[in-house]
């Protein structure tokens, strides 16, 4: 009996150091990353966050269905544009919206892609906390009024590159994940004609409004202006020229 219980024992002892051993060795071993589908969504653009929730909802709450405004939204018609502006806006504000869409009107985009655009609703909000500069749901937001004067210290059109994320999602087949586009971020990003981070090779859908605001406008970022881009990424340049 005691020879058999020394032997269980025995038994028990083996297998843990068996069980620790191989414990370590996987330890040791490097993560396997998880495998990702070849076009992933863009998390900026189709995930609605808490803080940009509640900008939609406080928009949405003071429009009626034609997207006219009323009570803490006044809706301003400005050169075919719909601008819904909530609560008190600084007239330095209203200026660069306007000047903005000015600039738009006098870039080389075809007259389709310019009356496309017109679509698209600009709500203008100095969001208290947390503010942002977004497109979402056929939908532009001005809600960071201290971020958007910033832009205007150098070269670059905030409503000009989120009103290419509205084309991208509604005016281009497959949307945000249209093969050619994404290809074409793709092969940006392994050329390497960009610095390492650049947001321009964020994602395929930053890839194409920084690439068109950068092409029509100029930027202060890469690929900042139309030369840039049509010698670092020619294929990109052809495509804009090409559709819009």
């Amino acid at each position: 009996m005691r020879h058999t219980k020394t032997l269980v024992n025995s038994a028990i002892v083996l297998l843990l150091t068996i069980t620790i051993q191989y414990g370590c060795k996987k330890a040791d071993q490097p993560a396997v990353a998880p495998e990702t589908p070849a076009q992933q969504l863009v998390e900026d653009h189709l995930t609605i966050t808490p803080e940009r929730q509640k900008i939609i909802d406080l928009f949405n709450k003071n429009k009626n269905a034609r997207g006219e405004a009323t009570g803490l939204v006044a809706a301003a018609a400005y050169r075919n544009f719909t601008v819904n502006y909530y609560g008190t806006v600084p007239n330095d504000i209203k200026t660069l919206v306007n000047g903005e869409i000015d600039q738009l009107y006098n870039t080389s985009t075809t007259s389709t892609t310019k009356s496309r655009m017109t679509n698209c609703p600009i709500n203008v909000y100095n969001a208290p906390g947390q503010g942002d500069l977004f497109y979402t749901n056929g939908n532009v937001y001005i809600v960071n009024f201290s971020v958007y004067r910033s832009v205007h210290t150098g070269p670059g059109n905030v409503i000009f590159h989120e009103l290419f994320h509205y084309l991208h999602d509604n005016w281009v087949s497959g949307g945000f994940n249209n093969s050619t586009i994404y290809n074409l971020w793709q092969n940006c990003r392994s050329s390497n004609v960009y610095p390492a981070g650049s947001y321009v090779l964020s994602n395929q859908a930053e890839y194409f409004a920084v690439s068109a605001e950068a092409k029509y406008c100029n930027t202060n970022r890469p690929p900042y202006n139309a030369s840039t881009l049509a010698g670092s990424d020619p294929n990109c340049s052809n495509y804009l020229s090409s559709n819009f």
